[in-house]
């Protein structure tokens, strides 16, 4: 290991202003880099079943190492050109959305905090909470939108639809007032695109590349793709136990948000420019006012946050450094771009292979960077970084109590089907009880002791704090760059789930019952309310079997295309089932009236009734009612 301890122990004369000098790297110590970067992701892409992958890092204008590594796709086994070969860079293309608006804001064509409908002639907004919505906004993801992705992108490039008419269509509704919550948006970012093109008067994708990937030489790279660079384009793959299963043709609706193609040597290119003051071969693409003001200007959701948005990027520490970067994930590529300004160096690595659930991809990432800057930062010079928070123990402004609750990631639908992916693991929840003078979080094992205010010190050595909503209640809990909201009683997932088991088990024995008693009990007509909650029951099941199975054999990214024919046809019966319900009900009171079954059965009946119509409060809260995607 000492060998790599040394990788740029030359450069230990290193800090001039904080930035790493590199006039003085060896031979030997590239070497050195090279070989164990080459081993890591020989290794890596075994063991986490992944196809291809490249990187490039850099320092300031000079390349420490680039290179790719497996294949572009398995059928051709075309090996991975870290120069030629484009793989699809995910939310990382919300960076060049920010770029593009920010060269607006420097031209005076555009200003951050004024309401987004001055700069829109497309469409306008409606707002429903009294707070306009800003650009600043969305770049923080602070905008209030809902989370809605279902039907967001089409198999083939005619069934693209211009952007002003899928945002007009299909913009989500704001479900909390703007500038106080991080909620990541794709169709906020879709938005800042069409700012863009309203305000430049060029489409989007133009405008990028007329402005910046023509001036930083980026020819391979695009939010279309070119075709004449049709065989340089990566194939992407599902992991799927050991399989990997190639993903069709993708075209995203909201298209500046995630559908970015890029090289690594493209790459190199962009990361140059934020390293060199937003100059890149003698043209300058932003100002240097402009590159602190996206990279030192952080929306913090509680005062004493570590990291906060920043306009484009995403703040992050690593031993207390602070660096700026973004992630994407999108159907089958994996990716992080990171830069450390203060050690002028800068990263960007992608695979073609994931999965939305296990993570697998995400892991191997995070971990080779990890020990990438281990190796590359020593820790004499790490420590320095390394302040630990000193909190005074105090009180809070609320008991204990208020505090204490179920949480859910704030990453899910409130409006739409998505909502339906709380059920299947797509939006964490946490619960926090109090205890003995602290708040204990019970899956994170972690304590939190009060600070003042509404922050908290957490026992893992960093503050968090806790947000109120439009009532004064304690509403959000604030995880850094995070946000989680509070739920109400019957929120939490494992009560939905014990909801909809508790009526499936009462409508599953009621259905074996009455077959049971059809088939051995002869010459009995069945009163029309026994028919009718035969139905209704079967038809429940009948729904949540065919739910439960799209659900858990479908891919999570499938449903960017779209809701599965099977769910389609799913969704028609709850219309059936409420008309039936409703008929339930009647034809109840009239027995209870006029005495039409005895009392036993008219109990079982009406218990089999209310059971049913708890069912409607259920569909009601996963959008199940109508067709609602």
């Amino acid at each position: 290991m000492k060998h790599l301890l040394i990788v740029f122990s030359i450069l230990c004369s290193l800090f001039s202003n904080g930035n790493i000098v590199c006039a003085q790297n060896t031979d030997n110590n590239t070497n050195d880099l090279n070989a164990w970067i080459d081993s890591e992701f020989t290794e890596g892409l075994a063991s986490f079943n992944i196809a291809g992958a490249t990187i490039v890092l850099m320092q300031g204008d000079s390349i420490l190492h680039m290179k790719g590594y497996g294949v572009t796709d398995i059928e051709s086994k075309n090996p991975v050109n870290s120069s030629s070969s484009i793989f699809g860079v995910g939310s990382i293309s919300k960076t060049f959305v920010a770029t593009a608006i920010m060269q607006l804001v420097e031209n005076g064509k555009l200003e951050l905090d004024r309401d987004v409908n001055n700069y829109l002639t497309s469409f306008q907004i409606s707002y429903k909470f009294d707070s306009p919505i800003t650009a600043r906004q969305l770049l923080t993801h602070t905008a209030g939108l809902d989370y809605c992705n279902i039907g967001s992108s089409v198999r083939t490039e005619k069934d693209v639809i211009p952007l002003a008419q899928y945002l007009k269509m299909y913009l989500p509704s704001q479900v909390r007032p703007s500038g106080n919550v991080v909620t990541y948006s794709n169709q906020g970012y879709a938005l800042l695109g069409l700012i863009v093109e309203d305000v430049s008067g060029l489409p989007f994708h133009k405008y990028v590349r007329q402005k910046i990937l023509i001036p930083l030489e980026m020819n391979y790279s695009g939010f279309k793709r070119q075709a004449e660079l049709k065989e340089n384009y990566v194939t992407s793959y599902l992991q799927k136990n050991e399989k990997l299963i190639p993903y069709k043709p993708d075209f995203p609706l909201f298209y500046p948000s995630a559908s970015f193609q890029s090289t690594a040597s493209d790459m190199g290119n962009y990361i140059s420019m934020f390293l060199n003051n937003g100059r890149f071969n003698g043209r300058q693409i932003l100002d240097s006012t402009t590159l602190v003001k996206m990279t030192h200007t952080p929306f913090k959701q509680y005062e004493k946050a570590e990291c906060g948005w920043l306009l484009g990027f995403q703040e992050y520490q690593w031993n207390g450094m602070k660096y700026f970067g973004h992630s994407g994930s999108y159907q089958g590529f994996s990716n992080q771009l990171s830069l450390f300004p203060e050690k002028n160096l800068g990263l960007f690595v992608s695979v073609n292979s994931s999965n939305y659930l296990s993570r697998k991809s995400r892991v191997f990432i995070d971990k080779f960077i990890n020990e990438l800057l281990s190796r590359l930062i020593p820790s004499d010079i790490n420590n320095k970084h390394k302040a630990k928070i000193e909190a005074k123990i105090g009180s809070v402004d609320e008991t204990l109590e208020k505090f204490a609750g179920h949480y859910r990631y704030t990453l899910n639908s409130h409006t739409t089907f998505d909502k339906v992916g709380v059920l299947i693991g797509l939006a964490p929840e946490i619960e926090i009880v109090a205890k003995d003078n602290v708040l204990e979080v019970l899956p994170w094992n972690d304590k939190f002791l009060p600070v003042s205010g509404l922050t908290f010190y957490s026992k893992r050595g960093w503050l968090q704090a806790f947000g109120r909503n439009t009532k004064g209640e304690i509403a959000y809990f604030f995880a850094e760059t995070h946000a989680y909201e509070k739920l109400k009683r019957y929120e939490p997932v494992t009560f939905l789930k014990f909801w909809i088991g508790g009526i499936v088990l009462i409508l599953s024995i009621y259905i074996i019952a009455s077959t049971i008693i059809k088939l051995f009990v002869r010459n009995k007509k069945a009163h029309l309310l026994k028919k009718i909650n035969f139905s209704i029951a079967s038809l429940i099941i009948v729904f949540l079997f065919m739910l439960a199975f799209a659900l858990l054999t479908t891919d999570p990214m499938e449903f960017f295309y779209g809701i599965p024919l099977l769910i389609k046809m799913a969704l028609v019966l709850p219309f059936i089932i409420i008309a039936l319900e409703f008929s339930s009900i009647y034809l109840l009171i009239k027995a209870i009236r006029f005495k039409d079954l005895g009392t036993f059965d008219l109990v079982y009946q009406s218990f089999i009734v209310v059971t049913a119509l708890f069912f409607i409060p259920w569909l009601a809260y996963f959008n199940l009612i109508g067709f609602n995607y």
